[in-house]
């Protein structure tokens, strides 16, 4: 499973994916975050921070995408966190990134306001009152097959039913938005993250995913390479990996699975008539056993009753087999 975050980690950072998740969970498939104004969060930071100033140092372990988004307005930081399981301090965890990530901007905020504030409320907090943290957004993309029954709230992952009442409405909240990949709606994605979706919600039936790449080959035909291999990945299809280059189009900028989807299940149907004939022909062996068995034990009986009993030793021997059957009438 670990292999499967790390190929949805790297492939949520891209931003026409970012974008696309954003605007098909949030915004029923308007586009309204456009890849076009997402920038990496280095960048954004940076702005106006002079090239001698010596950067804060990146924390060791980051979230899984996280990207600054302008609205024509202001900035807001979009970030996504992939989960292949109900994890039960999910509120925590989200919450310890944005933490993590408003006390780097802060860092930043300082490094620009370094030497220019000398007195006061400013030079004690060491940022001035124009100074403003950027918001931080952050949705986790479910994609496990159970359902998610993990706190989604950070109150519910607290005894709160002893304590009173005043402070219990002090205690601060943290909320999580958990979106489940099986509840998606396809359609209300552009990109390939479409098809992603669409395949995965299918993953537990090779048939369907068949059927599903037919009704949908014009797409499917032009996917780009990346979706391909987060595809590969999450349904464990090594040997379309593998032959990754034989279906390559378009100067390698993108992949035709229709075919390759094609090809892998004529591989399939191959392989169970081949598995097929082998069954049927050790189930053939089985029943010619059993027959041979009970024809003995009629014979051994019929040998018994007429005295023939010094040949029954003997079976084992063709030509007493064979004369002792033509005797009982037991010869094919």
């Amino acid at each position: 499973m670990g292999k499967q975050n790390d190929a949805f980690t790297a492939y949520l950072g891209r931003a026409e994916v970012l974008a696309d998740l954003y605007n098909g969970c949030l915004y029923q498939g308007e586009e309204v975050v456009k890849a076009g104004n997402l920038c990496e969060v280095q960048q954004f930071y940076q702005q106006g921070l002079s090239e001698r100033v010596k950067r804060p140092t990146a924390r060791r372990r980051e979230r899984d995408a996280i990207r600054a988004f302008w609205n024509e307005k202001s900035y807001v930081l979009l970030a996504a966190e992939a989960q292949n399981q109900p994890h039960l301090a999910m509120p925590f965890r989200c919450m310890e990134y944005d933490l993590a990530e408003y006390a780097r901007q802060l860092r930043y905020i300082r490094l620009k306001s370094e030497g220019k504030i000398k007195t006061g409320v400013e030079y004690l907090s060491k940022m001035g009152r124009k100074d403003h943290l950027t918001p931080i957004v952050t949705i986790v993309l479910y994609h496990g097959t159970e359902p998610w029954d993990a706190p989604k709230k950070l109150s519910e992952m607290m005894e709160l039913e002893e304590i009173d009442p005043i402070l219990k409405q002090m205690v601060q909240e943290y909320q999580i938005y958990v979106f489940s990949l099986e509840e998606l709606q396809e359609e209300n994605f552009r990109t390939n993250l479409r098809e992603l979706i669409g395949l995965m919600k299918r993953r537990s039936s090779k048939t369907e995913i068949q059927e599903y790449c037919r009704k949908h080959a014009d797409r499917i035909s032009r996917m780009d390479v990346a979706t391909y291999d987060m595809i590969c990945v999450m349904l464990n299809l090594k040997e379309l990996q593998d032959k990754k280059e034989k279906y390559l189009e378009n100067g390698k900028e993108s992949i035709d699975m229709c075919k390759a989807m094609e090809e892998w299940a004529e591989e399939l149907r191959e392989e169970g008539k081949s598995v097929g004939m082998k069954e049927g022909m050790k189930e053939g062996e089985l029943r010619g056993m059993q027959k041979a068995k009970e024809s003995t034990l009629k014979l051994v009986a019929k040998m018994s009753q007429n005295g023939d009993t010094e040949y029954i030793a003997r079976l084992m021997e063709p030509e007493v087999f064979e004369r002792m059957a033509v005797k009982y009438g037991m010869k094919a």
